[in-house]
């Protein structure tokens, strides 16, 4: 029912735009181009004055029609479009809410084999300074997950769920935003694991307890991905619900029987 009256209201909203303002509007320019009188502002609103109702004569009546019936297909067109609009923003926001109740207890049920929490990924809350060592642990994190069946890094959280915000973050930060809270932390990913780990890696944010937290979808990965901190190559699994090395054995054991 919503969507028919959408759909009418802007119906009546083209027809009445385009027979009461589009239509003596053309018929002004009409005069001024078979008349071959320049143009000017002044000039047109004058004309349009002394000539507004005859643009509703009969006389003309075929040109009234004409623009009356596009206003009246451009306002269909409009309410359709604008319904499916509405319908697609009501269906976002209630994805939305699902999502951010999903969040909510998924930090409830805590750390996981596929969910890991981090307070943040610069800001160290031991030492209250930004400590880019802290990006090194966020890679590690990433490259597990992506070196075994995947999962979700939920940032802004401390280790018992309780949630943090992104606020001090932020502060750390040249773009204190989430902008440019996503650019930096694909550009740790780009930096410590190749560019082409980014496509294996989601970014979203969500309101908690009125705090924003950071959840990195993170896909499996076909192939072996390793962090590169620039003297170390290293690979990483996660194992229940913590990280871990491998060494060059351990890890040609592990490919192996993942390719098995």
């Amino acid at each position: 029912m919503t969507k028919i009256k959408t759909i009418l209201i802007h119906l009546l909203l083209g027809t009445g735009v385009f027979y009461f303002l589009v239509h003596p509007f053309t018929m002004v320019l009409y005069w001024f181009e078979y008349s071959k009188t320049p143009f000017s502002t002044s000039l047109f609103l004058e004309i349009l004055n002394k000539h507004f109702l005859e643009s509703f004569s009969f006389n003309i009546e075929g040109m009234s029609t004409l623009l009356t019936l596009l206003g009246s297909i451009l306002g269909l067109i409009s309410g359709f479009f604008w319904s499916q609009l509405k319908k697609k923003k009501t269906i976002i926001s209630v994805q939305k809410r699902l999502l951010q109740r999903d969040i909510t207890e998924i930090i409830a049920d805590g750390e996981n084999e596929k969910i890991e929490f981090k307070s943040s990924i610069r800001y160290d809350y031991i030492r209250k300074v930004t400590n880019r060592d802290l990006e090194l642990v966020i890679a590690k994190t990433i490259v597990g997950f992506m070196n075994t069946k995947g999962g979700k890094l939920i940032i802004g959280v401390d280790d018992e769920g309780n949630t943090l915000g992104l606020e001090n973050d932020y502060k750390t930060l040249k773009h204190k935003n989430k902008d440019g809270y996503e650019r930096a932390i694909f550009r740790i990913i780009s930096t410590q694991l190749g560019h082409e780990a980014c496509f294996s890696n989601h970014v979203s944010f969500y309101n908690l307890n009125e705090k924003e937290v950071c959840v990195v979808d993170i896909e499996p990965s076909k192939e072996p991905v390793y962090v590169n901190n620039g003297t170390n190559t290293t690979f990483y699994v996660r194992t229940g619900n913590a990280t871990y090395p491998l060494t060059v054995k351990e890890t040609v054991d592990y490919l192996k029987t993942k390719e098995g």
